[in-house]
């Protein structure tokens, strides 16, 4: 039997049977993976990983090219997931433009810490109420280059 890596996932079964009928249309065999659970309770769909579709190891390499030339992938899309990178901070560090390629098109990314997500996994799962202010982690993220970075003090 051959090993059948994930393609691509997807919140809702419809959007996967979009790709599949395209994959399909082309010459690829796709299967599709949990996407009953996701059918009857849509709200789990993200916490099983999403609705799967599968496709065989040898035509893997083609079904992204299909993928890319359709538009059902860009290059963010496929690329590893970049570090957030640690940067001191002086007094003379412009916070307002990107340290790395002078772009002012940039954002402050906040996320939740790992301590901020048990603890409220923790409370939604015993007293199922999400009344609690989480803990973030904030990062700069510029739009122009995709650099990741957060400021340290010296």
């Amino acid at each position: 039997m051959e090993n059948w890596p994930v393609l691509m996932t997807f919140t809702y079964p419809t959007e996967a049977h979009l790709v599949k009928g395209y994959l399909e249309s082309n010459g690829i065999e796709t299967i599709i993976n949990d996407e009953l659970t996701a059918q009857v309770a849509n709200i789990y769909s993200n916490a099983i990983g999403g609705v799967k579709l599968r496709v065989s190891e040898s035509d893997y390499n083609q079904g992204i090219q299909l993928l890319k030339d359709g538009g059902y992938l860009q290059e963010e899309d496929y690329k590893s997931e970049s570090k957030v990178e640690i940067v001191l901070l002086d007094k003379a560090t412009n916070k307002k433009i990107c340290l790395f390629c002078s772009s002012d098109n940039i954002t402050l990314t906040k996320k939740p810490g790992i301590l901020t997500t048990v603890v409220l996994a923790i409370i939604n799962l015993f007293i199922m109420i999400g009344a609690i202010f989480p803990m973030f982690k904030s990062s700069f993220k510029c739009f122009d280059c995709g650099k990741e970075w957060k400021y340290k003090r010296e």
